[in-house]
């Protein structure tokens, strides 16, 4: 059993296992995706929005990941600057709560995968929700997540008839389809 959102990760690219094509980290944050797509083998690009963030992801990856299999790009995941059919995979790791909308997030998302590529993406459950809002509470901040897995899974059903499976995690839950 996990015992911190970290492990959850694990568990969720141990669905992609080890790989050697290109990977987009959609939304970065702390870079947590990126890194661990890279440590399995995959070349990463990373997009993040806001550039503080994409600034102090690029630094803390920079001191674990020496072989430079990250590439951080500041863009905007709604309108995503890549041609379609570029990645062999394509993730996002506890983001899509974050989005301005979402949805459109996804449709970018599976405009980029390759038609046989894995699309793999997380979002906190309830535990998880609950714990990251109480390590914001402790830094006199406020989270806030409103979407869940099944909203993620019921619209890539509906508008792209992907089916794929859900894992569920001690802090996260785990979508995972080939596209």
């Amino acid at each position: 059993m996990a015992n911190n959102i970290e492990d959850d990760l694990k568990l969720a690219i141990d669905k992609l296992g080890k790989g050697d094509e290109l990977a987009l980290d959609v939304g970065t944050g702390r870079a947590r995706m990126a890194y661990a797509l890279a440590k399995y083998g995959y070349d990463v690009v990373s997009i993040e929005y806001v550039i503080n963030i994409l600034k102090k992801a690029r630094e803390s990856t920079n001191l674990v990941n020496g072989d430079g299999k990250i590439v951080f790009i500041q863009g905007d995941a709604h309108h995503l600057p890549f041609l379609d059919e570029s990645f062999g995979v394509v993730a996002s790791y506890n983001a899509m709560h974050h989005m301005k909308d979402y949805k459109k997030a996804i449709d970018e998302m599976v405009r980029v995968c390759k038609c046989d590529g894995k699309i793999l993406i997380t979002e906190l459950n309830e535990s998880g929700k609950e714990r990251v809002a109480e390590m914001h509470s402790q830094r006199g901040s406020h989270h806030e997540s409103n979407i869940d897995i099944y909203d993620v899974v019921s619209y890539l059903n509906t508008a792209y008839n992907i089916k794929g499976e859900v894992y569920n995690a001690e802090y996260i839950d785990i979508f995972y389809s080939k596209k």
